[in-house]
Protein backbone atom coordinates (compact mmCIF):
# COMPACT_ATOMS: atom_id res chain seq x y z
CA UNK A 1 0.00 0.00 0.00
CA UNK A 2 0.91 3.49 -0.93
CA UNK A 3 -0.59 6.28 -0.20
CA UNK A 4 -1.85 9.45 -2.01
CA UNK A 5 -1.88 12.67 -1.38
CA UNK A 6 -4.80 13.75 1.48
CA UNK A 7 -5.27 10.36 2.78
CA UNK A 8 -4.97 9.73 6.41
CA UNK A 9 -2.48 8.02 7.92
CA UNK A 10 -3.77 5.44 10.57
CA UNK A 11 -1.00 4.76 13.22
CA UNK A 12 -3.07 1.33 14.23
CA UNK A 13 -2.40 -0.55 10.52
CA UNK A 14 1.18 -0.30 11.06
CA UNK A 15 1.70 -2.10 14.28
CA UNK A 16 0.75 -5.52 14.47
CA UNK A 17 3.23 -8.34 13.19
CA UNK A 18 1.62 -11.62 12.90
CA UNK A 19 2.80 -14.74 14.68
CA UNK A 20 5.33 -16.62 12.24
CA UNK A 21 5.16 -20.44 12.67
CA UNK A 22 8.84 -22.11 12.72
CA UNK A 23 10.95 -22.06 9.80
CA UNK A 24 13.95 -23.59 8.94
CA UNK A 25 16.23 -22.43 6.54
CA UNK A 26 19.60 -24.51 4.83
CA UNK A 27 22.60 -22.53 3.65
CA UNK A 28 25.56 -23.04 2.29
CA UNK A 29 27.25 -20.56 5.47
CA UNK A 30 25.46 -19.13 8.36
CA UNK A 31 27.45 -16.19 10.37
CA UNK A 32 25.85 -16.48 13.75
CA UNK A 33 28.78 -13.49 14.48
CA UNK A 34 31.87 -12.41 12.90
CA UNK A 35 33.64 -15.10 14.94
CA UNK A 36 31.24 -18.64 14.48
CA UNK A 37 30.64 -19.39 10.88
CA UNK A 38 28.35 -22.92 10.18
CA UNK A 39 28.90 -24.33 6.62
CA UNK A 40 25.76 -26.62 5.44
CA UNK A 41 23.19 -26.14 8.44
CA UNK A 42 20.38 -24.71 9.27
CA UNK A 43 19.09 -21.70 10.86
CA UNK A 44 15.80 -22.15 12.66
CA UNK A 45 13.49 -19.59 13.34
CA UNK A 46 10.44 -20.22 15.64
CA UNK A 47 7.97 -17.03 15.57
CA UNK A 48 10.02 -13.80 15.90
CA UNK A 49 12.99 -15.23 17.11
CA UNK A 50 16.16 -17.42 16.58
CA UNK A 51 15.51 -20.70 17.81
CA UNK A 52 18.95 -22.36 17.06
CA UNK A 53 21.46 -22.93 14.21
CA UNK A 54 21.83 -27.17 13.57
CA UNK A 55 23.84 -29.27 11.64
CA UNK A 56 21.51 -30.69 8.23
CA UNK A 57 23.14 -34.21 9.32
CA UNK A 58 21.36 -33.94 12.86
CA UNK A 59 17.89 -32.91 12.02
CA UNK A 60 15.05 -35.22 12.71
CA UNK A 61 12.85 -36.33 9.39
CA UNK A 62 9.80 -34.43 10.26
CA UNK A 63 12.41 -31.60 10.57
CA UNK A 64 13.82 -32.45 7.61
CA UNK A 65 10.42 -31.81 5.60
CA UNK A 66 10.19 -28.09 6.53
CA UNK A 67 13.27 -26.93 5.40
CA UNK A 68 13.89 -24.62 2.68
CA UNK A 69 17.03 -24.56 0.78
CA UNK A 70 18.02 -21.13 -0.59
CA UNK A 71 20.78 -22.54 -1.95
CA UNK A 72 24.36 -20.92 -2.71
CA UNK A 73 24.31 -18.20 0.21
CA UNK A 74 25.84 -16.66 2.92
CA UNK A 75 23.13 -16.05 5.89
CA UNK A 76 23.89 -13.47 8.41
CA UNK A 77 22.92 -11.11 10.97
CA UNK A 78 21.07 -8.26 9.34
CA UNK A 79 23.08 -5.00 8.91
CA UNK A 80 22.36 -1.91 11.54
CA UNK A 81 22.67 1.45 10.21
CA UNK A 82 23.43 4.03 13.45
CA UNK A 83 22.73 7.33 11.75
CA UNK A 84 20.22 8.15 8.84
CA UNK A 85 17.49 10.54 7.73
CA UNK A 86 15.75 7.74 5.21
CA UNK A 87 13.18 10.91 4.08
CA UNK A 88 15.86 12.83 3.22
CA UNK A 89 16.60 11.44 -0.29
CA UNK A 90 15.05 14.33 -2.32
CA UNK A 91 18.33 16.34 -2.45
CA UNK A 92 20.35 13.37 -3.80
CA UNK A 93 23.64 15.34 -5.98
CA UNK A 94 22.36 18.67 -4.27
CA UNK A 95 24.86 19.20 -1.65
CA UNK A 96 28.49 19.42 -3.73
CA UNK A 97 29.06 22.76 -4.97
CA UNK A 98 29.39 26.16 -3.01
CA UNK A 99 25.95 26.17 -1.39
CA UNK A 100 25.94 24.53 2.01
CA UNK A 101 24.35 20.97 2.22
CA UNK A 102 22.40 21.50 5.21
CA UNK A 103 22.19 24.86 5.69
CA UNK A 104 21.10 25.99 2.22
CA UNK A 105 20.02 22.42 0.39
CA UNK A 106 18.06 20.61 3.21
CA UNK A 107 16.81 23.76 5.17
CA UNK A 108 15.67 25.13 2.17
CA UNK A 109 13.62 21.90 1.28
CA UNK A 110 12.63 20.44 4.69
CA UNK A 111 9.59 23.77 5.18
CA UNK A 112 7.83 22.27 2.29
CA UNK A 113 7.22 18.89 3.51
CA UNK A 114 4.19 17.32 4.91
CA UNK A 115 3.19 13.93 6.44
CA UNK A 116 2.27 12.49 3.42
CA UNK A 117 5.24 13.19 1.46
CA UNK A 118 7.62 12.22 4.24
CA UNK A 119 5.90 8.81 4.63
CA UNK A 120 6.38 8.64 0.50
CA UNK A 121 9.97 9.88 0.68
CA UNK A 122 10.69 7.15 3.94
CA UNK A 123 9.50 4.64 1.65
CA UNK A 124 12.28 5.38 -0.74
CA UNK A 125 15.07 5.50 1.93
CA UNK A 126 14.05 2.42 3.46
CA UNK A 127 13.91 0.38 -0.04
CA UNK A 128 17.33 1.50 -0.92
CA UNK A 129 18.64 0.30 2.97
CA UNK A 130 16.69 -2.90 3.00
CA UNK A 131 17.89 -3.75 -0.56
CA UNK A 132 22.02 -3.41 0.69
CA UNK A 133 21.07 -5.66 3.41
CA UNK A 134 20.14 -3.34 6.52
CA UNK A 135 17.54 -4.75 8.46
CA UNK A 136 17.64 -1.63 11.47
CA UNK A 137 18.09 1.78 11.07
CA UNK A 138 18.60 5.08 13.85
CA UNK A 139 16.54 7.90 12.11
CA UNK A 140 16.17 11.32 12.99
CA UNK A 141 13.49 13.38 11.30
CA UNK A 142 11.00 15.81 11.15
CA UNK A 143 7.39 13.95 10.47
CA UNK A 144 8.73 10.86 12.76
CA UNK A 145 5.13 9.41 12.56
CA UNK A 146 5.44 8.90 8.79
CA UNK A 147 8.56 7.73 8.99
CA UNK A 148 7.16 4.90 10.93
CA UNK A 149 4.31 4.30 9.33
CA UNK A 150 6.54 4.08 5.94
CA UNK A 151 8.85 1.18 8.17
CA UNK A 152 6.20 -0.48 9.53
CA UNK A 153 4.27 -1.05 6.04
CA UNK A 154 7.97 -2.26 4.59
CA UNK A 155 8.80 -4.33 8.21
CA UNK A 156 12.01 -3.04 8.76
CA UNK A 157 13.05 -2.48 11.93
CA UNK A 158 13.31 1.23 13.47
CA UNK A 159 14.81 2.95 15.63
CA UNK A 160 12.83 6.71 15.74
CA UNK A 161 12.66 10.20 17.03
CA UNK A 162 11.47 13.33 16.10
CA UNK A 163 13.38 15.77 15.34
CA UNK A 164 13.51 18.76 17.76
CA UNK A 165 14.50 22.26 17.12
CA UNK A 166 14.14 25.31 19.07
CA UNK A 167 16.51 28.12 18.24
CA UNK A 168 16.32 28.28 14.34
CA UNK A 169 15.59 25.98 11.67
CA UNK A 170 13.07 24.51 9.44
CA UNK A 171 10.60 23.62 11.94
CA UNK A 172 10.81 24.94 15.27
CA UNK A 173 9.10 25.41 18.53
CA UNK A 174 7.01 23.85 21.83
CA UNK A 175 4.88 22.14 19.18
CA UNK A 176 8.06 20.45 18.21
CA UNK A 177 9.03 19.01 21.61
CA UNK A 178 5.28 17.84 22.29
CA UNK A 179 4.96 15.63 19.09
CA UNK A 180 8.91 14.25 20.02
CA UNK A 181 7.33 13.26 23.56
CA UNK A 182 3.89 11.59 22.18
CA UNK A 183 6.19 9.91 19.33
CA UNK A 184 7.41 8.05 21.85
CA UNK A 185 4.16 7.12 23.78
CA UNK A 186 2.17 6.50 20.70
CA UNK A 187 4.73 3.79 19.69
CA UNK A 188 6.77 2.74 22.85
CA UNK A 189 4.29 -0.67 22.48
CA UNK A 190 5.10 -1.49 18.56
CA UNK A 191 7.18 -4.83 18.41
CA UNK A 192 9.53 -3.00 15.26
CA UNK A 193 10.04 0.39 15.98
CA UNK A 194 11.56 1.43 19.07
CA UNK A 195 11.49 5.03 19.79
CA UNK A 196 14.22 7.63 21.01
CA UNK A 197 14.52 11.09 21.50
CA UNK A 198 15.68 13.16 19.19
CA UNK A 199 17.30 16.66 19.82
CA UNK A 200 18.59 17.78 16.63
CA UNK A 201 21.64 19.45 17.72
CA UNK A 202 23.62 22.09 20.47
CA UNK A 203 23.15 24.83 18.27
CA UNK A 204 19.23 24.34 17.81
CA UNK A 205 18.49 23.28 20.73
CA UNK A 206 18.23 25.36 23.91
CA UNK A 207 19.81 24.38 27.02
CA UNK A 208 17.13 24.06 28.93
CA UNK A 209 15.65 21.74 26.29
CA UNK A 210 18.54 19.79 26.04
CA UNK A 211 18.46 18.84 29.77
CA UNK A 212 14.26 18.62 29.62
CA UNK A 213 14.88 15.97 26.48
CA UNK A 214 17.47 13.57 28.27
CA UNK A 215 15.69 13.49 31.73
CA UNK A 216 13.08 12.58 29.56
CA UNK A 217 15.05 9.71 27.90
CA UNK A 218 16.35 8.72 31.26
CA UNK A 219 12.57 8.35 32.94
CA UNK A 220 11.63 6.79 29.41
CA UNK A 221 14.79 4.36 29.52
CA UNK A 222 15.50 5.37 25.96
CA UNK A 223 18.41 6.40 23.75
CA UNK A 224 18.88 10.22 22.95
CA UNK A 225 19.73 10.69 19.17
CA UNK A 226 21.59 13.84 18.68
CA UNK A 227 24.08 15.67 16.11
CA UNK A 228 27.24 16.58 17.84
CA UNK A 229 30.23 18.70 16.68
CA UNK A 230 28.61 18.41 13.06
CA UNK A 231 29.91 21.25 11.73
CA UNK A 232 32.07 24.70 11.86
CA UNK A 233 28.88 26.95 11.97
CA UNK A 234 27.88 25.18 14.80
CA UNK A 235 30.86 25.39 16.23
CA UNK A 236 31.03 29.08 16.01
CA UNK A 237 27.76 29.72 17.17
CA UNK A 238 28.68 27.67 20.77
CA UNK A 239 31.72 29.10 20.81
CA UNK A 240 30.24 32.72 20.31
CA UNK A 241 27.10 32.69 22.46
CA UNK A 242 28.40 30.25 25.69
CA UNK A 243 32.62 30.40 25.01
CA UNK A 244 33.22 26.77 25.08
CA UNK A 245 33.09 23.99 22.52
CA UNK A 246 29.77 21.78 21.61
CA UNK A 247 30.72 18.60 23.14
CA UNK A 248 32.18 20.39 26.20
CA UNK A 249 28.88 22.50 26.40
CA UNK A 250 27.18 19.20 26.45
CA UNK A 251 29.11 17.56 28.88
CA UNK A 252 28.44 20.77 31.05
CA UNK A 253 24.61 20.18 30.93
CA UNK A 254 25.21 16.62 32.16
CA UNK A 255 23.89 15.14 28.63
CA UNK A 256 25.95 12.91 27.61
CA UNK A 257 25.77 9.10 29.02
CA UNK A 258 25.64 5.57 27.86
CA UNK A 259 22.36 6.03 25.92
CA UNK A 260 23.38 9.04 23.93
CA UNK A 261 23.51 8.57 20.48
CA UNK A 262 26.36 11.54 18.81
CA UNK A 263 26.78 11.58 15.16
CA UNK A 264 29.39 12.97 13.64
CA UNK A 265 31.56 14.51 16.68
CA UNK A 266 34.27 15.57 13.95
CA UNK A 267 34.77 19.93 14.38
CA UNK A 268 36.55 19.72 18.03
CA UNK A 269 39.06 21.62 20.24
CA UNK A 270 41.58 20.15 21.92
CA UNK A 271 40.05 17.91 25.20
CA UNK A 272 36.84 17.60 23.16
CA UNK A 273 37.32 13.99 22.19
CA UNK A 274 38.96 12.90 26.04
CA UNK A 275 35.82 14.10 27.43
CA UNK A 276 33.86 12.21 24.62
CA UNK A 277 35.98 8.84 25.82
CA UNK A 278 35.27 9.47 29.31
CA UNK A 279 31.55 10.09 28.93
CA UNK A 280 30.58 6.58 27.20
CA UNK A 281 28.34 7.81 24.86
CA UNK A 282 27.81 6.25 21.29
CA UNK A 283 29.69 8.34 18.72
CA UNK A 284 28.96 7.51 15.35
CA UNK A 285 31.10 7.97 12.10
CA UNK A 286 29.12 8.71 9.00
CA UNK A 287 32.26 7.91 6.32
CA UNK A 288 30.79 8.51 3.10
CA UNK A 289 29.77 12.01 4.30
CA UNK A 290 32.62 12.57 6.35
CA UNK A 291 35.29 11.60 3.72
CA UNK A 292 34.03 14.11 1.10
CA UNK A 293 33.60 16.69 3.95
CA UNK A 294 37.59 16.87 4.89
CA UNK A 295 36.94 16.33 8.46
CA UNK A 296 36.46 12.61 9.67
CA UNK A 297 35.59 11.59 12.98
CA UNK A 298 39.23 10.56 14.68
CA UNK A 299 37.93 6.71 14.82
CA UNK A 300 41.69 6.47 15.67
CA UNK A 301 41.91 8.53 18.91
CA UNK A 302 38.71 6.63 19.95
CA UNK A 303 39.80 3.26 19.13
CA UNK A 304 43.08 4.23 21.10
CA UNK A 305 41.18 4.97 24.19
CA UNK A 306 38.81 2.21 24.17
CA UNK A 307 35.87 3.69 22.85
CA UNK A 308 33.17 2.31 20.86
CA UNK A 309 32.10 3.91 18.05
CA UNK A 310 29.43 3.10 15.37
CA UNK A 311 28.67 3.50 11.44
CA UNK A 312 25.76 5.26 9.73
CA UNK A 313 25.00 6.37 6.24
CA UNK A 314 23.87 9.75 7.35
CA UNK A 315 21.74 10.88 4.43
CA UNK A 316 21.48 12.68 0.76
CA UNK A 317 23.85 15.87 0.75
CA UNK A 318 26.63 13.95 2.13
CA UNK A 319 26.25 10.68 1.13
CA UNK A 320 23.64 9.81 -1.55
CA UNK A 321 22.56 5.87 -0.65
CA UNK A 322 22.04 4.27 2.96
CA UNK A 323 24.18 1.22 1.64
CA UNK A 324 25.88 0.06 4.94
CA UNK A 325 27.86 -2.55 2.90
CA UNK A 326 29.44 0.62 0.94
CA UNK A 327 29.65 2.01 4.30
CA UNK A 328 31.90 -0.64 6.16
CA UNK A 329 34.74 -0.14 3.43
CA UNK A 330 34.34 3.43 3.81
CA UNK A 331 34.85 3.30 7.30
CA UNK A 332 38.02 1.33 7.19
CA UNK A 333 39.14 3.39 4.27
CA UNK A 334 38.90 6.41 6.55
CA UNK A 335 40.11 5.19 9.46
CA UNK A 336 42.96 3.09 7.63
CA UNK A 337 43.86 6.57 5.81
CA UNK A 338 44.15 8.45 9.20
CA UNK A 339 45.77 5.81 10.99
CA UNK A 340 48.28 6.32 13.58
CA UNK A 341 49.08 2.64 13.95
CA UNK A 342 45.36 1.37 14.86
CA UNK A 343 44.42 -0.65 10.93
CA UNK A 344 40.86 -1.96 11.35
CA UNK A 345 39.93 -4.80 9.86
CA UNK A 346 37.02 -6.43 7.69
CA UNK A 347 36.07 -8.24 10.88
CA UNK A 348 36.00 -5.15 13.02
CA UNK A 349 33.56 -3.20 10.73
CA UNK A 350 31.45 -6.31 10.24
CA UNK A 351 31.21 -6.60 14.43
CA UNK A 352 30.57 -2.74 14.26
CA UNK A 353 27.77 -3.19 11.72
CA UNK A 354 25.83 -5.84 13.07
CA UNK A 355 26.81 -6.25 16.26
CA UNK A 356 27.52 -2.76 17.97
CA UNK A 357 25.39 -0.60 16.51
CA UNK A 358 22.23 -2.64 17.25
CA UNK A 359 23.54 -3.24 21.43
CA UNK A 360 23.93 0.57 21.41
CA UNK A 361 20.49 0.91 19.94
CA UNK A 362 18.67 -1.04 22.03
CA UNK A 363 20.54 -0.43 25.20
CA UNK A 364 22.02 -4.06 25.44
CA UNK A 365 18.55 -5.44 24.82
CA UNK A 366 19.81 -6.76 21.35
CA UNK A 367 23.08 -8.38 20.44
CA UNK A 368 22.91 -8.41 16.61
CA UNK A 369 23.82 -12.03 16.27
CA UNK A 370 22.04 -14.80 15.55
CA UNK A 371 21.70 -16.63 18.36
CA UNK A 372 19.09 -18.41 20.75
CA UNK A 373 16.21 -15.65 21.62
CA UNK A 374 17.71 -12.85 19.53
CA UNK A 375 15.15 -11.19 17.00
CA UNK A 376 15.18 -13.11 13.28
CA UNK A 377 16.88 -10.56 11.69
CA UNK A 378 18.43 -12.00 8.85
CA UNK A 379 19.97 -11.44 5.54
CA UNK A 380 20.92 -14.05 2.73
CA UNK A 381 24.36 -12.80 -0.05
CA UNK A 382 24.23 -14.88 -2.51
CA UNK A 383 27.65 -16.77 -3.53
CA UNK A 384 27.86 -18.06 -6.90
CA UNK A 385 29.24 -15.32 -9.01
CA UNK A 386 31.95 -13.58 -9.57
CA UNK A 387 31.79 -11.23 -7.12
CA UNK A 388 31.88 -13.43 -4.28
CA UNK A 389 34.07 -16.26 -5.62
CA UNK A 390 36.94 -17.19 -4.48
CA UNK A 391 35.48 -17.09 -0.75
CA UNK A 392 38.18 -18.11 1.19
CA UNK A 393 37.19 -16.04 4.08
CA UNK A 394 33.35 -15.97 4.59
CA UNK A 395 33.46 -12.70 6.72
CA UNK A 396 35.90 -10.73 4.95
CA UNK A 397 34.27 -11.53 1.50
CA UNK A 398 31.19 -9.90 2.86
CA UNK A 399 32.66 -7.00 3.68
CA UNK A 400 35.22 -6.58 1.05
CA UNK A 401 33.08 -8.07 -2.18
CA UNK A 402 29.22 -7.75 -1.28
CA UNK A 403 26.99 -5.12 -2.84
CA UNK A 404 23.70 -4.76 -3.17
CA UNK A 405 23.32 -6.95 -6.00
CA UNK A 406 24.24 -10.05 -3.81
CA UNK A 407 21.54 -9.22 -1.12
CA UNK A 408 19.05 -11.80 -2.07
CA UNK A 409 16.23 -11.77 1.02
CA UNK A 410 16.03 -10.11 4.32
CA UNK A 411 14.06 -11.33 7.07
CA UNK A 412 13.47 -9.10 10.37
CA UNK A 413 11.41 -10.14 13.24
CA UNK A 414 11.21 -13.76 11.30
CA UNK A 415 9.17 -11.62 8.41
CA UNK A 416 10.35 -11.69 4.65
CA UNK A 417 10.72 -8.17 3.77
CA UNK A 418 12.72 -8.62 0.68
CA UNK A 419 12.40 -12.15 -0.84
CA UNK A 420 14.23 -13.21 -3.96
CA UNK A 421 15.26 -9.66 -4.71
CA UNK A 422 11.47 -8.15 -4.48
CA UNK A 423 10.23 -5.85 -1.54
CA UNK A 424 7.47 -7.72 -0.70
CA UNK A 425 4.99 -5.73 1.38
CA UNK A 426 4.71 -2.64 -1.31
CA UNK A 427 4.21 -2.59 -5.11
CA UNK A 428 8.00 -0.82 -5.27
CA UNK A 429 7.55 0.73 -8.99
CA UNK A 430 4.74 2.34 -7.63
CA UNK A 431 6.26 3.48 -4.18
CA UNK A 432 9.13 4.90 -6.70
CA UNK A 433 6.82 6.74 -9.00
CA UNK A 434 4.53 8.18 -6.15
CA UNK A 435 7.83 9.27 -4.61
CA UNK A 436 9.25 11.56 -7.60
CA UNK A 437 5.91 12.81 -7.82
CA UNK A 438 6.11 14.10 -4.13
CA UNK A 439 9.89 15.01 -4.39
CA UNK A 440 8.62 16.89 -7.72
CA UNK A 441 5.91 19.21 -5.68
CA UNK A 442 8.01 19.87 -2.76
CA UNK A 443 10.34 21.90 -5.71
CA UNK A 444 8.15 23.58 -6.94
CA UNK A 445 6.55 24.80 -3.71
CA UNK A 446 10.52 25.23 -2.42
CA UNK A 447 11.42 27.10 -5.33
CA UNK A 448 13.91 24.73 -5.90
CA UNK A 449 13.06 23.57 -9.42
CA UNK A 450 14.30 26.67 -10.69
CA UNK A 451 17.59 26.93 -8.29
CA UNK A 452 18.47 23.72 -9.87
CA UNK A 453 17.81 24.50 -13.40
CA UNK A 454 20.14 28.17 -13.35
CA UNK A 455 22.75 25.41 -11.77
CA UNK A 456 22.85 26.97 -8.54
CA UNK A 457 23.70 23.53 -7.14
CA UNK A 458 26.51 22.61 -9.63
Amino acid sequence: MVLGRGSKLDPCQFQNLNSLPENLFLAKYIVEDVKTIHEDSVLVIENTNIKKIIKKSQLKPAELEKIEDLGEVILMPGLTNAHSHVALNSVKGLGYGKASALYDVMWGVEPSLDEISVYKLSLLGIIDAVRSGTTSINDHYFFADSVAKAASQIGVRGFLGHTVMTEYGPWTGQEEIKKAKKFVDDWKSSKIIHPVIAPHETSTVSPKVLVELHKFATDSNIPMHIHLAQTIKEMDYIKEKYKTSPIKHAASLGILDKRVIAAHCKVVESGDLEILAESDCFPILCPTTHGLSGKPMDTNFLTENNVEWGIGTDCSGGNDDYDMLEEMRAAMLINNTHSRGNLITPKKVFDISTRLNIMRLSLNKMNGTLTKGQPADFISVKINNSRMQPLHDVVNNLVMCASSREVKDVFINGKEVLRNDEIVAIDEEKAVFEGTVAINKIFKDAGFSGRIKSGEFA
